[in-house]
């Protein structure tokens, strides 16, 4: 199927639950790709730092994505019957980021550990 009926439908803005709480006129209503936008570049800024809690903001926001992808995922097919080959890449790309996530995070904790290790046997 189309791309544009998907994204045109009511779970196309405000990923259909926005405008239940502050009505489909909103600002706040927005296009998910919208959302998903502001998702990616905090997933790029993120990443450049090294400090734990961007570690943690990353995962965080992540499961945040894995949730919202499984929910439109299930919207897609069990209530508007259709595929669509950029919802389905954009879903596979929030799993493989939550992925890098969590293993960056457990890198970083390893890394951190084998330093205070370390700096414990120079004493």
């Amino acid at each position: 199927s189309e791309v544009h009926f998907p994204m045109s439908s009511r779970w196309g803005r405000g990923f259909g639950l926005v405008e239940l709480v502050v009505g489909v006129d909103s600002l706040a209503n927005q296009p998910n790709s919208v959302f998903g936008v502001i998702f990616y570049v905090l997933q790029l800024v993120l990443g450049q730092s090294l400090s734990s809690r961007a570690a943690l903001l990353l995962v965080l926001t992540s499961w945040l994505s894995v949730a919202g992808s499984l929910y439109l995922a299930c919207i897609l097919v069990f209530v508007l019957w259709d595929f669509c080959m950029v919802c389905v890449s954009t879903y596979l790309l929030n799993f493989t980021l939550m992925y890098v996530n969590l293993r960056r995070q457990r890198a970083l904790r390893a890394d951190k550990a084998k330093r205070r290790k370390n700096m414990g046997t120079q004493n």
